[in-house]
């Protein structure tokens, strides 16, 4: 490959990147408490952009030439401090509060510490490739570190969702988790592609550009929706632990406020308020003009299931009635005018409570007609 088509490309490259940078920075995220670690991720992940462009520029500007031990010596760092801004960045997504500035600085300190430390010593050794070796051994450490943590907040982050919406989630956080193993393998690649040839460094960076698009655009849905997962994660469990034993006696005692909240629930059913999404099991409960613990105590004690799966099926069997009257309607549609938030869930709960898939179910009432 022609020198002058690798500087041309990768000047390119550098170009897209610097446009992505500045569209994560253009990113509208509401001012308050809560949201604090999102703008400063969108900040960070913003930085972590512009460094990746930074080099193509250089090498445009200085006609390709290229210093190939300042190469090799600086790529394990950025590689390195890159991965510590998407690490936080995914954090924040799975848990906005999680991270303190003190503990955020603290990090920081470790991390820009063990760089400088490692330059000082590449610097200034004849056979700087030991020091890069440690380098990268010491950055798959870390990114073994961000892999738990990761792992943790993962779970946890699901759990609050389906705890406070009372609905299967995964589907909404999947995207977080594909992201970070994706990200991965490409920061350990990223971290030794200075010993690459050309076209496979440019290659690689064609990759890297589609992966650094999609994670724009999933910022921008994450911030559009970003109520959504606040309200999940960073509520006070002030009920969690105390509505078992009083929910069951207040709806064993009180025969009123069940008949209410049956006459309601019937109601709810009739106007349609199971197809609505992104609502949380309090706000229900508020609707039907009951509270939390009496309400789930009610699914409890009076309905065959909780009130999730009660709802899922309700969704399911609304959809059977929309793919049998509107066989013009996508799957996808339908899906959304029931409620569910994701195709995948779709499909695994209308194949678990009818059978089949709805694809299979489509196609058996059209041959019935």
């Amino acid at each position: 490959m022609q020198p002058d088509i690798y500087i041309s490309t990768s000047f390119a490259i550098g170009i897209v990147l610097t446009i992505l940078g500045f569209m994560l920075l253009g990113i509208r995220i509401r001012v308050e408490e809560r949201t604090v670690n999102l703008r400063l991720s969108r900040g960070f992940l913003s930085l972590a952009y512009f460094m990746l462009a930074l080099p193509a520029f250089i090498e445009f500007f200085f006609e390709g030439e290229r210093n190939v031990m300042f190469v090799e010596i600086f790529t394990p760092p950025v590689a390195t401090i890159q991965s510590m801004f998407f690490a936080y960045t995914l954090l924040t997504f799975l848990q906005p509060t999680y991270m303190t500035r003190r503990q955020m600085l603290w990090h920081a300190t470790i991390v820009f510490g063990a760089v400088i430390l490692y330059f000082v010593a590449a610097l200034n050794v004849s056979h700087y490739h030991y020091v890069i070796y440690v380098g990268v051994a010491e950055y798959l450490c870390l990114l073994l570190f961000y892999t738990r943590l990761l792992r943790k907040k993962y779970a946890l982050s699901l759990r609050q969702l389906e705890d406070y919406y009372d609905d299967d989630e995964q589907g909404r956080l999947r995207w977080v988790k594909n992201g970070f193993y994706v990200a991965l393998p490409l920061g350990v690649i990223a971290s030794v592609s200075a010993y690459f040839p050309i076209w496979m460094h440019l290659s690689f960076m064609f990759v890297c550009i589609i992966f650094y698009a999609w994670f724009v655009v999933r910022f921008f849905n994450y911030a559009a929706k970003v109520d959504f997962y606040l309200s999940a994660t960073t509520r006070e469990p002030e009920l969690d632990n105390l509505e078992q034993l009083p929910t069951e006696r207040s709806a064993e005692n009180d025969p009123v406020k069940e008949a209410q909240l049956r006459d309601s629930l019937e109601q709810w059913v009739l106007d349609g308020g199971y197809t609505r999404g992104d609502i949380s099991t309090e706000e229900v409960a508020e609707l039907l003009g009951t509270d939390l613990p009496f309400f789930r105590g009610y699914f409890r004690d009076h309905m065959p299931s909780d009130f999730r799966t009660w709802r899922i099926e309700l969704r399911i069997r609304k959809a059977q009635e929309l793919i049998a009257d509107y066989p013009e309607v996508s799957l996808n549609q339908i899906a959304q005018q029931v409620g569910f938030a994701t195709r995948s869930n779709f499909y695994l709960y209308f194949k678990k409570i009818t059978g089949q898939s709805p694809t299979d179910y489509r196609n058996q009432i059209a041959a019935r007609k």
